[in-house]
Parts: C-alpha cells; structure tokens; sequence
C-alpha cells in the first residue's frame, strides 16, 4: 500500500473517532456550544482534534512504509486505535537513566550578602550536649 494513501486511511479513521465524541458531547450536554464544546474553549478543541487526527494518519503512514501495513481496513484500524497503540510503545519503551552530568552549573553569585539572622541561644537544649554523655532511648 502507497504511503499517501495509508496516511488518508488512518486520517479518516482519526476523524471518525474524533466525530463519534462530538457526537456523545452533544448529546449529553442540554446546553452545548459551538463557542465551547469543552471546558478549556473552542481552541484546545480543534486543537485536540488536529492532533489526534495527524497522529492517525502519520502511524499509518509509518505502518505502512515499514511493510506492516498492506490493506486499507489495516491502516482505518490504525487511524482509530492510535492513541492505545501509542500509549502501548511507549510502555515498550523503557526509560533508562543514561543521562550523566559531566560538570557542575555554576551558581550566579549573589550581589548582597545574606542578612545576619540573629541566633538564639540553647534553643534546643538536647542538640547542644557537650557532656559527652549518650542519649540511650
């Protein structure tokens, strides 16, 4: 299968996902908007949508330039199941601490020197025990 056309077919399977949830949002909100179809705006709407969708049809499209996808119901599939098929790698993945620091960020040093607390003596009698006598409890 072509690249373009897996791309297309995993595009279509995102939106149709994508239309199946504005679907049940309208229909069980009484008071739904177009100006604020969620809580966060109208914005981060068709962002959420622009996104899902491209994430769709670009793991299609890697589908199916890798050879692993040969069919166009393989490459809907894929389109509609991206988000568990995402979240499934990246639990595959494992995430190792390979990064190691090679040297110290230095401080910025400070222009006024810090202002003199004035201590308060024996605050805490049991901290300051110069008898040399252990505490045993």
């Amino acid at each position: 299968m072509d690249t373009w056309a897996a791309a297309g077919w995993g595009l279509l399977g995102g939106a149709c996902v994508e239309a199946l949830e504005l679907y049940a949002l309208i229909r069980k909100s009484p008071h739904w908007s177009w100006r604020r179809p969620i809580p966060q705006g109208l914005a981060a709407y068709l962002i959420s949508i622009v996104v899902r969708v491209g994430a769709g049809a670009g793991l299609a499209a890697a589908a199916a330039g890798s050879g692993q996808v040969s069919g166009t119901l393989a490459a809907f599939g894929l389109g509609v199941a991206t988000p568990l098929v995402i979240e499934k790698l990246s639990h595959a993945i494992p995430l190792t601490d390979t990064l190691t620091v090679t040297h110290q960020i230095p401080r910025p040093e400070r222009t006024q020197p810090p202002a003199e607390h004035p201590q308060t003596e024996n605050a805490n009698p049991a901290a300051e025990d110069t008898s040399g006598a252990t505490d045993a409890r």
